[in-house]
């Protein structure tokens, strides 16, 4: 192993300091298990009750997948992704000691497939890939490859039968998300954190408060998602949803994305024969259930990848918002001592780790977060752009 930061004499040690982290998503809570884990005396707000989560991170589909997201995200949101497929194995692998939860990690690669009358999408990705392959080929060695029909059947035999070229995203990965956020609440406790559920945190002038109580803190984490749009200037929400269904007699093993000229589909499988699929984007701040068209589109998309499952059951329709920033990039953004951490859109996961490095790296915080070498990266540590990060 070895440390993200050339340079640690200046790091701000959390030993003993008072966090407060508004937010117990994916980055609230992963903040608030470092912090607690070196020291911190640590409490978490979130505004929604503890039975019903309404994070992003809960209804997401949870995949680490860089090079699949490459054609639609900025050249930093890449490479932090990159970065992140590098740290989540050794976080997942200390996380499962301090909770006693292991977390279903899947690194069996990503699966892009389109339609034969979509052919035209599926060379517009191989020649956008073939671009960025040229700009960074050390990253892209060994992480793609161009499948013919035989080795989509090989791969992945339960599909439909109709797909005649894919690429297969070797290193891409998938977490079990909402196992991951009941462990990370854990292993926080574990090291004395205190969670507060249905108790939202409201800012005043940089102050904070929690039912007219001023709090005090060393250190403030603003991980609120679009609860925080009035503090964040340019935040907004993006709908998305989502549908869960069981069908045991299907076997798919990774993600699967179909390139198509509307939507940008995926089936993610979750194990024992439960499947996510996900395919809308919506620019809306609507948080009402699963549209009939929306669900009308999905499963016919759900029948053209794999016609055995028309027979699935259907277990959920979900639907949530995803704060994304004009840019689409993430915010860390300074002001005293607030950090706001937000704008993750539809890349919490992918980012998430590599974020952790940035509070360590370019603001300081001791977080012991640390990254072996890794062959997808050429046997080379990769270090995030500091450009992601703005402060006030």
């Amino acid at each position: 192993m070895m440390s993200l930061s050339a340079d640690s004499s200046c790091r701000k040690s959390m030993q003993g300091r008072k966090v407060i982290i508004a937010g117990a998503g994916l980055m609230g809570r992963l903040i608030a298990w470092r912090c607690a884990r070196m020291g911190a005396q640590v409490r978490v707000f979130d505004s929604a009750s503890e039975a019903q989560p309404t994070s992003a991170a809960h209804t997401a589909a949870a995949m680490i997948a860089p090079f699949s997201e490459r054609p639609l995200c900025d050249s930093q949101v890449f490479n932090l992704g990159c970065q992140s497929l590098n740290l989540w194995p050794e976080l997942l692998e200390l996380l499962s000691q301090d909770s006693a939860i292991a977390v279903r990690y899947l690194q069996a690669g990503s699966l892009l497939v389109s339609h034969p009358a979509d052919s035209a999408e599926s060379e517009q990705f191989a020649a956008q890939l073939d671009h960025h392959q040229r700009q960074q080929p050390q990253i892209y060695k060994d992480a793609v490859r161009h499948l013919n029909k035989a080795d989509i059947e090989t791969l992945e035999p339960h599909l439909a039968n109709h797909f005649q070229t894919g690429f297969w995203m070797q290193y891409e990965a998938q977490v079990d998300n909402r196992a991951l956020l009941r462990a990370l609440r854990e292993a926080a406790e574990h090291y004395g954190a205190r969670f507060v559920f249905e108790n939202p945190i409201h800012v005043s002038d940089n102050s904070w408060f929690c039912q007219d109580e001023l709090l005090f803190a060393d250190d403030y984490f603003d991980c609120r998602g679009i609860g925080a749009k009035k503090d964040v200037e340019g935040l907004r929400g993006v709908r998305g949803e989502t549908i869960w269904v069981t069908c045991p007699e299907v076997d798919i093993s990774r993600p699967v994305r179909l390139l198509h000229p509307q939507y940008h589909l995926y089936l993610v499988p979750r194990g024992n024969g439960v499947y996510q699929l996900g395919a809308t984007e919506i620019e809306s701040e609507d948080r009402s259930a699963v549209s009939v068209r929306s669900a009308m589109e999905m499963f016919s998309a759900l029948w053209c990848l794999a016609p055995a499952l028309a027979e699935a059951r259907i277990i959920a329709l979900e639907s949530n918002l995803r704060p994304a920033c004009l840019d689409h990039k993430p915010l860390i953004q300074k002001d005293g001592k607030v950090v706001r951490i937000n704008g993750l859109f539809r890349h919490g996961y992918l980012l998430a780790p590599a974020l952790l490095n940035i509070l360590e790296t370019e603001f300081n915080f001791e977080l012991g977060v640390a990254q072996s070498k890794s062959l997808l990266l050429g046997g080379h540590s990769y270090f995030a752009e500091a450009a992601v990060c703005r402060t006030c």
